[in-house]
């Protein structure tokens, strides 16, 4: 190695190619440092080899006894490095071999050969363990202490095979004169067989989500059999066993039991604010069930008019503060805290009565319930309709990404549409004094039919009927990706693109003073809140949610419709 590192000097101060700067660093580095590296692992390579023989003498007794005859005789040992480091040595024979006294020395090469010296060196300060041969004692007859490695001459037995990644994986030689010739050469004929390209090239998550979705569209998805009895049986019994129950539940007793409850535990913790609580939810609008829960707005402080898009710190903190109340009472049991929902919520259950409480600081919920309170009221196959979708809902198991709400939305947008109910923002602007939550508009003028210009529609199972088939098959072929769904203004076709400049100026400033809380029109399904107008309600919609609500709207459409037959021959 010293030799080898010595003659770089001249070579350098001949080769009239590179600039003086060149020949004065290799000249210095390649002299002095990879000298006094060679040299330091020549004496350390002498001074280890030592050592472990000592050591190795000393330890082969205890080695004899640990280590199993059997597996002494084995296998035989070969390091890697061994067998690269042959390698390295073939090709560096074959180099010198070939181009006799006319060796070159490059940059490349040069930083290398540095660094192969330099890796030496820290793999031997790392104490490598020596590991002897097996010897046999000539008098005893008996083998020390040892292995039985790989013979140098298998070495040679093993060749290797030089493929290139850029040209499809072509095997472009078994020799290192091969491999050099096509990278010199810019890869010729880097696809000889027509191989695709990149055939190891992995899909991104987009091109593996859109696979995925295109998977799903071809499925067939089928109406679970729960949601396949309510559509093939008799409607009229669901009506006989739903309606009443709903309509009952607006106004029961136990709501007054548990406002007064409320108002008991939750005063004297805020003494000086002044405190209301507001029912609201599916039980008050007319098309809740025994199982619903009662949501609750709790105003502390005359908060009424204050909106906030997400919660304030004084709002958590409040949420909190109740929390403890509720769980230190013999009246109420906590099911869960939910602080980071757009409206964070006290789920809980009030003992007395048994019924479950969805208890919240915003009074928007309230709000929208009085407007779906005065639609049900104004054309009450809506209130009919809305408990039949709710229960078809629930029984395609669709209610974690559509909630009621949102399909009490879309219902409505519907028979806007079939001009059987007006659009909110004629109402709204009706309306001479207006009620505002923060920048939204809450109240609504509360005109009849006919100072609307609009008819009363019979509520009989047949009409209701034809009109649940028309709405389901009007939202399973609605165009999800270039319109929404908008009962603000009631009309067919509001594009995406279109809407946001078409909403009142209270949406446009507040859009630009909060550009955070715009409505999420980028989301597979958009159905607008017609009081707060930068929310959209189907936001946690997926493609795939949306795609097997597609899919469901379709088949009970066509059930619907088969009213020639009874239950049992549509069954089969």
């Amino acid at each position: 190695m010293r030799r080898i590192v010595e003659e770089m000097h001249p070579y350098w101060l001949e080769k009239p190619l590179y600039s003086n700067a060149e020949r004065q660093y290799y000249e210095s580095a390649g002299k002095t440092i990879t000298l006094v590296v060679a040299d330091s692992i020549i004496k350390k390579t002498k001074r280890i080899t030592k050592a472990m023989a000592e050591k190795e003498k000393e330890n082969e007794h205890e080695n004899q006894q640990n280590a199993p005859q059997s597996q002494q005789s084995s296998f035989l040992y070969l390091n890697p490095l061994t067998m690269e480091a042959n390698f390295f040595l073939q090709t560096l024979e074959d180099v010198t071999r070939t181009h006799g006294n006319q060796l070159q020395l490059d940059p490349h090469l040069t930083k290398l050969l540095e660094s192969i010296v330099v890796g030496i060196e820290k793999y031997l300060d790392g104490n490598p363990t020596y590991i002897g041969a097996n010897e046999t004692n000539g008098e005893s007859g008996n083998t020390e202490s040892g292995v039985n490695f790989v013979l140098p001459a298998e070495l040679s037995k093993i060749k290797r095979t030089f493929s290139c990644t850029a040209c499809t994986n072509r095997i472009v030689g078994t020799t290192i004169n091969k491999a050099v010739a096509h990278l010199a050469e810019r890869h010729p004929n880097p696809n000889p067989n027509n191989q695709p390209q990149n055939p190891t090239q992995h899909p991104t998550r987009q091109e593996k989500k859109r696979a995925q979705v295109e998977a799903r569209a071809k499925l067939n998805i089928q109406l679970p059999k729960k949601a396949k009895s309510l559509i093939l049986g008799e409607m009229t019994n669901v009506f006989k066993d739903k309606y009443p129950v709903a309509d009952k539940l607006k106004v029961i007793p136990e709501y007054d039991q548990i406002e007064q409850d409320l108002c008991l535990l939750l005063a004297p913790v805020f003494p000086k604010q002044q405190m209301r609580v507001y029912k609201f939810g599916s039980r008050i609008t007319g098309i809740g069930t025994r199982s619903s829960d009662l949501d609750v707005f709790v105003d502390i402080g005359n908060t009424f008019h204050i909106f906030e898009h997400r919660a304030s710190k004084t709002t958590i903190a409040k949420l909190r503060t109740m929390r403890m109340k509720f769980v230190n009472s013999n009246h109420w049991r906590i099911i869960s805290v939910i602080e980071q929902a757009r409206v964070p919520i006290i789920k809980t259950c009030h003992l007395p009565t048994g019924i479950e409480c969805d208890i919240c600081l915003n009074s928007l919920g309230f709000c929208n319930t009085n407007l779906l309170k005065y639609l049900f009221e104004l054309q009450p196959i809506a209130q009919y309709m809305c408990i039949y979708v709710k229960n078809w809902l629930e029984r395609c198991k669709l209610t974690e990404q559509i909630t009621t709400y949102s399909i009490t939305l879309m219902l409505i947008y519907f028979l806007q549409l079939e001009k059987l109910l007006p659009p909110i923002n004629v109402l709204q602007d009706d309306q001479g004094f207006k009620q505002m939550v923060g920048p939204w508009i809450v109240n609504f003028a509360q005109k009849s039919l006919s100072e609307l210009g609009l008819q009363s529609v019979e509520v009989t199972v047949p009409v209701v009927k034809k009109y649940l088939k028309a709405f389901f098959s009007y939202y399973a072929t609605f165009k999800y990706d270039r319109f929404l769904v908008c009962p603000y203004y009631g009309i067919p076709d509001v594009d995406l693109l279109l809407i946001e400049k078409s909403l009142p100026g209270r949406y446009s400033n507040y859009a630009q003073e909060n550009p955070d809380c715009t409505l999420q029109l980028r989301k597979p399904m958009v159905v607008h809140d017609p009081i707060q107008l930068n929310h959209n309600v189907t936001k946690a919609v997926t493609r795939n949610g949306l795609q097997t609500f597609v899919d469901y709207c379709q088949q009970t459409s066509a059930l619907l419709g088969d009213s020639g037959q009874n239950w049992r021959q549509r069954n089969a």
